[in-house]
C-alpha cells in the first residue's frame, strides 16, 4: 500500500510548538473575552433587576397610598340618609 501525502508536509518541531503556544494564546483571548461579555451581562441583568424591583416597590406603595386615603361613601359606618 502506497502513501499519498499529496505535498503536504508533517510539521517540524518548531512548528508543532508554534502551534501549541498560538492555540493556548488564542484560547486566553477567548477565555478573557467570553468572561468581559458574561461580566457585563450579569452587570445588566442586576440592574435591571434593581430597576424592576424599584418600579414593582413604587407600585405597591402607591397601591398602599391609595386604599387609605380612598373613603367609601359610607365612612361613618351607618346607613346614607336619602
Amino acid at each position: 500500500m502506497t502513501a499519498y501525502n499529496y505535498g503536504w508536509k508533517s510539521p517540524t518541531a518548531a512548528q508543532r510548538e508554534a502551534q501549541r503556544v498560538f492555540k493556548e494564546t488564542d484560547a486566553k483571548v477567548a477565555m478573557s473575552e467570553y468572561e468581559r461579555i458574561q461580566a457585563a451581562f450579569h452587570a445588566n441583568r442586576e440592574r435591571l433587576k434593581a430597576e424592576r424591583l424599584a418600579r414593582e416597590a413604587e407600585a405597591a406603595a402607591r397601591k398602599h397610598k391609595n386604599r387609605i386615603t380612598a373613603h367609601p361613601s359610607n365612612v361613618h359606618g351607618g346607613l346614607r340618609h336619602r
